[in-house]
Protein backbone atom coordinates (compact mmCIF):
# COMPACT_ATOMS: atom_id res chain seq x y z
CA UNK A 1 0.00 0.00 0.00
CA UNK A 2 1.49 3.35 -0.71
CA UNK A 3 0.65 6.16 1.99
CA UNK A 4 0.85 9.91 0.61
CA UNK A 5 2.57 13.42 3.03
CA UNK A 6 1.53 15.94 0.16
CA UNK A 7 1.08 18.88 2.57
CA UNK A 8 3.52 17.25 5.45
CA UNK A 9 6.50 16.03 3.84
CA UNK A 10 8.97 18.42 5.20
CA UNK A 11 8.09 17.50 8.18
CA UNK A 12 9.09 13.33 8.05
CA UNK A 13 12.45 13.01 9.55
CA UNK A 14 15.58 13.54 9.03
CA UNK A 15 14.00 17.13 8.83
CA UNK A 16 11.32 16.94 11.13
CA UNK A 17 9.52 14.68 14.25
CA UNK A 18 6.55 13.50 12.27
CA UNK A 19 6.13 9.77 13.69
CA UNK A 20 1.85 10.06 13.54
CA UNK A 21 -0.50 11.05 10.50
CA UNK A 22 -4.44 11.31 10.79
CA UNK A 23 -6.49 11.13 8.05
CA UNK A 24 -10.24 11.17 7.26
CA UNK A 25 -10.59 7.88 5.50
CA UNK A 26 -13.52 6.10 4.30
CA UNK A 27 -14.20 2.79 6.60
CA UNK A 28 -12.94 0.76 3.76
CA UNK A 29 -9.40 2.17 3.60
CA UNK A 30 -8.77 2.39 7.29
CA UNK A 31 -10.28 -1.12 7.24
CA UNK A 32 -7.64 -1.88 4.33
CA UNK A 33 -4.58 -0.27 6.41
CA UNK A 34 -6.01 -2.09 9.79
CA UNK A 35 -5.84 -5.70 7.40
CA UNK A 36 -2.85 -4.62 6.49
CA UNK A 37 -1.04 -4.66 10.45
CA UNK A 38 -3.48 -8.29 11.31
CA UNK A 39 -1.61 -9.69 8.94
CA UNK A 40 2.19 -8.36 9.43
CA UNK A 41 2.16 -6.66 6.52
CA UNK A 42 3.64 -3.41 8.32
CA UNK A 43 6.05 -1.81 5.87
CA UNK A 44 4.39 0.80 3.26
CA UNK A 45 5.68 3.28 0.29
CA UNK A 46 4.99 6.99 1.57
CA UNK A 47 5.31 9.55 -1.72
CA UNK A 48 5.19 13.00 -1.64
CA UNK A 49 2.02 13.36 -3.38
CA UNK A 50 0.07 11.37 -5.80
CA UNK A 51 2.09 9.21 -8.00
CA UNK A 52 -0.65 9.63 -11.11
CA UNK A 53 0.04 13.82 -10.32
CA UNK A 54 3.99 13.29 -10.23
CA UNK A 55 4.21 12.61 -6.99
CA UNK A 56 7.61 10.58 -6.62
CA UNK A 57 8.62 7.92 -3.60
CA UNK A 58 10.07 9.69 -0.62
CA UNK A 59 10.77 6.57 1.56
CA UNK A 60 9.26 3.74 3.49
CA UNK A 61 6.88 3.87 7.05
CA UNK A 62 6.67 1.03 8.42
CA UNK A 63 3.45 0.96 11.24
CA UNK A 64 4.13 0.84 14.65
CA UNK A 65 0.36 0.04 16.08
CA UNK A 66 -2.64 -0.54 14.60
CA UNK A 67 -4.55 2.12 12.79
CA UNK A 68 -7.44 3.35 15.00
CA UNK A 69 -10.17 6.16 14.49
CA UNK A 70 -10.22 8.51 17.01
CA UNK A 71 -12.32 12.01 17.22
CA UNK A 72 -10.22 15.04 17.32
CA UNK A 73 -11.42 16.37 20.39
CA UNK A 74 -9.55 13.48 21.91
CA UNK A 75 -6.11 14.58 20.69
CA UNK A 76 -3.94 15.86 23.71
CA UNK A 77 -1.36 18.80 22.91
CA UNK A 78 1.77 16.57 23.24
CA UNK A 79 0.56 14.64 20.10
CA UNK A 80 1.61 17.83 18.04
CA UNK A 81 5.01 17.28 18.00
CA UNK A 82 4.17 13.48 16.73
CA UNK A 83 1.92 15.30 14.06
CA UNK A 84 5.66 17.30 12.95
CA UNK A 85 5.64 20.28 15.41
CA UNK A 86 4.01 22.58 12.70
CA UNK A 87 0.90 23.83 15.03
CA UNK A 88 0.86 25.30 18.55
CA UNK A 89 -2.40 23.98 19.57
CA UNK A 90 -5.31 20.86 18.60
CA UNK A 91 -7.35 24.44 17.26
CA UNK A 92 -4.60 25.34 15.25
CA UNK A 93 -4.23 21.91 14.14
CA UNK A 94 -7.76 21.33 13.60
CA UNK A 95 -8.35 24.31 11.31
CA UNK A 96 -5.34 24.16 9.56
CA UNK A 97 -6.60 20.12 8.11
CA UNK A 98 -9.65 19.51 9.66
CA UNK A 99 -11.34 22.92 8.56
CA UNK A 100 -11.93 23.70 12.53
CA UNK A 101 -14.04 20.29 12.80
CA UNK A 102 -13.25 19.00 15.84
CA UNK A 103 -15.70 16.61 16.08
CA UNK A 104 -15.17 14.52 13.81
CA UNK A 105 -13.60 10.87 13.59
CA UNK A 106 -10.04 10.43 12.15
CA UNK A 107 -7.97 7.97 11.28
CA UNK A 108 -4.76 7.70 13.10
CA UNK A 109 -1.76 6.16 11.94
CA UNK A 110 1.62 6.04 13.58
CA UNK A 111 5.01 5.14 12.09
CA UNK A 112 8.39 5.01 12.24
CA UNK A 113 9.78 6.78 8.33
CA UNK A 114 12.82 5.73 6.84
CA UNK A 115 13.55 8.22 3.82
CA UNK A 116 14.19 6.97 0.43
CA UNK A 117 17.18 4.72 -0.31
CA UNK A 118 17.96 3.67 3.37
CA UNK A 119 17.12 0.39 4.88
CA UNK A 120 14.17 0.85 7.44
CA UNK A 121 14.78 -1.51 11.17
CA UNK A 122 12.59 -3.95 10.00
CA UNK A 123 14.93 -4.95 6.48
CA UNK A 124 18.41 -4.50 9.19
CA UNK A 125 17.03 -6.76 11.74
CA UNK A 126 15.92 -9.50 9.06
CA UNK A 127 19.48 -10.26 7.90
CA UNK A 128 20.67 -10.89 12.05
Amino acid sequence: MIISFGWTAQYLPPDGPKDTTRRIWKDRTLKSWQKAWDEGRLTHDAVDKCLAYGGRKIGKITLLERPFLEPLWLMKPEELNREGGMCNSVREFCDLYFGGDGGQAVAVVRFHFEPHGMMTCVENTKDK
